[in-house]
């Protein structure tokens, strides 16, 4: 035994010490997924979204944009009064049986929103294909069932089909469930087997016995809105050509924007499918109009502030026309004094969606340079300054003023705690002196006068006064710009006074004025997208100092309402923007692979995932929190945000504006492309008014590389960092076959550059 143990180890050392040949692809392992997820397919802006269960059941909610109030409680739709149940059984010759047990889900071909869930039972497997498509211009839901019996004796088995819809329940009726207002529920066919009613005629039956070594298959449709009395014209078209005019429908989609190519391609399947559940989760509204919602059931509402991380991974995508649409929809909603803010059920007043909604606005004038659009949009971010140049008032109104002239504090849905508000010394102002009133926390900050809200407010305003100085008004301009430098002052003062409550070292950018160390997810927005605080200024130094101290599972904690025992990946992926513009290659990827890794097996995320129950939520007073268990997540699923984030993220690694410059590779690391590998971006839009690059970066021999731009005739400044590893250098570089003297360690720079440019470095 002693000698073969030791003959065992050596031939492993001996595999261990073998160099490795080739591209080691990056894996994502899902293994911090929530426990509690769910996943989602489903038709770019359309009103039907079907969530997809862990056991691979169909729930859909009827309360549709178009079929509801819009101030219907904050997650009614969330009920799902529509459903598909779908129960699995082996049985036995005697009668006894089994239930399928689920194995594994994930997406059909690892990137489309298809649902593939495998499942177990005796012997028997099974693959369920769950998927949404058009015929005729009728939506439904596919659900394509394939039994395999790999052993030598036929076995038996049934599936038990029951469902509602709009909480009517369901009847069989030959092969199909329909309500007795007349609505199909679901049509099954199957070359084999046969259907038949339970005794209540609640239960859709089918049973079948599978030969040896054999396969059968059984379909479901369920179609939107459709008669019972019409279900013939369903059998008319077999599941696979559904399933294949649904491919076809998704690649024809991804065609129309931005393609990548790249050797790590978990992250471009992760690119795809994000964009994917973005537009499903764009929905039309009653007039017609695009609501970028935040989620399929319990969000399945708009807020302003995810309209811009939703609106522009549109626009980087290159789906400006869509992006626009979804953009419009935010002027019908501002009010007639200016005030722009997220539904009145849930997180109502948070200053921050004003600042959301103009960061839309100014982002698709920049990335299509529309001026008559801009002329449209402009009185929009003007009403939102003046209204946050006027109730800045409130927070600047003396202790001493008469009562009928004091501001109040609007009603809030529910209170998170209350705002710590210590002495002042003789002569001191308020710490929260001309800053925007006391409005909603969320995200687990106390209702009050949180950073956050204030700078998204503040970027708000220096958007009015870039669209005044772009289309020329002058006047407006300068008034602008004065409420810009004097609403920036005050939010300075205020978080430098702040400093004074911190704990510990290093001082780091507060939360809020008086409670420092409230949840921080909200904070980077300082960075990303504002720019009011540089990613290298000591005060963001410090935050992301303390974040590290604190991650669990590679994430940062009190994110939000979980806060020290949670963490929320969909905002973590706005930190490692952070860490992309401080030049941190590696803990850019690091937390991007932590956030995948966080996700499920269907490329979803939920909001927040409690992590850690010893450790504290941020609402001591919220007796749910408290109960959530480790690897549960928050909120609805899937997440806007989180999806959008990604792709955002995804490409800011791969090019990114900075001033006048395009930003080339600049978050790629070495470790993702090998000799004889390539990565590569086609049509993708920019901001800098150069119309859409192109590039490729190719490895063609060990120590030398070769990049591709293909730029508009306007000429283009671009710096391209050359994914050459830790410790090497370039060491020679050529432009159009002539060489340059542009260059830094990793970086080529490319002053004015048009029409296509091959730059060739060598490194060592």
């Amino acid at each position: 035994m002693g000698k073969t143990r030791a003959s065992f180890c050596f031939v492993v050392l001996l595999v261990l010490s073998i160099p490795v040949q080739g591209h080691i692809a990056l894996h994502i392992t899902h293994q911090y997924a929530n426990l509690n997820a769910q996943s989602l397919i489903g038709l770019p802006m359309g009103s039907h979204k079907t969530v997809v269960d862990k056991d691979g059941n169909l729930h859909w909610s009827q309360w549709s944009l178009k079929r509801r109030p819009l101030d219907v409680p904050f997650g009614f739709s969330a009920q799902l009064d529509g459903e598909l149940a779908i129960q699995l059984f082996w049985v036995s010759a005697s009668g006894s049986e089994a239930p399928f047990r689920v194995t594994s889900q994930q997406l059909y071909q690892n990137r489309y929103p298809f649902i593939v869930t495998r499942l177990e039972a005796n012997g028997l497997s099974a693959q369920e294909l769950a998927f949404s498509t058009q015929m005729g211009g009728q939506g439904l839901d596919v659900v394509q069932i394939t039994f395999t019996n790999p052993s030598a004796a036929p076995l038996t088995l049934e599936a038990r089909m029951s469902g509602k819809r709009r909480n009517l329940p369901a009847f069989a009726d030959g092969p199909a469930l329909a309500t007795q207002d007349g609505y199909l529920v679901a049509l099954g066919e199957s070359e084999a087997g046969r259907f038949s009613p339970d005794a209540h005629d609640l239960v859709l039956v089918w049973r079948v016995t599978i030969p040896a070594r054999s396969s059968e298959a059984l379909v479901l449709k369920r179609p939107y809105n459709f008669l019972e009395k019409n279900r013939t014209s369903l059998a008319r078209v077999p599941a696979a050509r559904l399933l294949n005019q649904a491919v076809e429908s998704w690649q024809r989609f991804w065609s129309r924007g931005i393609k990548i190519d790249l050797p790590e391609k978990e992250i471009e399947d992760f690119f795809y499918s994000s964009l994917a559940y973005v537009f499903i989760l764009t929905e039309r509204g009653p007039q017609g109009d695009l609501w970028a919602l935040d989620g399929p059931a319990g969000y399945r509402q708009y807020w302003g502030r995810g309209e811009y991380f939703q609106a522009r991974a549109m626009e980087v995508s290159g789906y400006l026309n869509i992006a626009g649409e979804t953009v419009q929809h935010a002027f019908r909603l501002q009010e007639d004094d200016g005030e722009w803010d997220g539904p009145p059920i849930s997180g109502w007043p948070s200053w921050d969606n004003t600042g959301g909604e103009a960061a839309a606005v100014w982002d698709y004038y920049l990335f299509t340079r529309n001026k008559d659009w801009l002329k449209q949009a402009y009185p929009y971010l003007l009403a939102a300054a003046r209204w946050i140049q006027f109730h800045r008032e409130e927070t600047e109104v003396p202790a001493e003023a008469p009562r009928g002239s004091k501001p109040i504090n609007r009603q809030i849905p529910w209170s998170c705690r209350k705002e710590p508000n210590p002495p002042l010394k003789p002569g001191e102002k308020p710490y929260w002196w001309g800053l925007l009133p006391w409005g909603y926390g969320d995200s687990g900050l106390p209702e009050g006068h949180n950073f956050p809200a204030n700078v998204m407010a503040l970027y708000a305003v220096k958007c009015a006064w870039q669209a005044a100085a772009e289309l020329g008004h002058s006047s407006d301009s300068a008034w602008l710009s004065h409420e810009y430098a004097d609403y920036r002052r005050a939010i300075l003062t205020a978080i430098h006074r702040s400093i004074q409550f911190e704990t510990g070292e290093p001082p780091y950018l507060p939360a809020m004025p008086t409670y420092p160390e409230a949840a921080i997810s909200q904070s980077f927005l300082a960075v990303y997208p504002t720019g009011l605080f540089s990613p290298d200024d000591p005060l963001v130094t410090g935050i992301l100092t303390r974040m590290e101290r604190s991650e669990l599972q590679g994430l940062p904690t009190n994110m939000a309402w979980m806060g020290p025992s949670g963490v929320w990946p969909g905002e973590s992926m706005n930190v490692a923007e952070t860490y992309l513009r401080r030049d941190e290659i590696q803990k850019t990827i690091n937390m991007l692979v932590a956030a995948l890794n966080h996700s499920y097996t269907t490329k979803v995320w939920k909001e927040e995932i409690r992590v850690d129950q010893n450790l504290p939520v941020a609402c001591a007073n919220s007796p749910h929190a408290r109960k959530i268990k480790d690897q549960m997540g928050t909120g609805d699923m899937p997440e806007a945000w989180a999806n959008a984030n990604l792709v955002n993220l995804v490409r800011d690694i791969l090019l990114r504006e900075k001033g006048r410059a395009l930003y080339l590779l600049s978050g790629i690391p070495a470790d993702w492309i090998e000799v004889g590998e390539h990565i590569d971006v086609q049509n993708a839009p920019t901001t800098l008014g150069n119309g859409a690059v192109s590039f490729r970066l190719s490895y063609p021999a060990a120590g030398k590389m070769v990049l591709e731009l293909t730029a508009s005739a306007t000429s283009l400044n671009a710096i391209a960092r050359f994914p050459i590893g830790k410790g090497h250098v370039i060491t020679s570089a050529r432009v159009n076959k002539q060489p340059i003297k542009a260059v830094q360690a990793s970086t080529v720079t490319l002053n004015h550059a048009h029409g296509p440019v091959r730059v060739e470095v060598t490194f060592r």
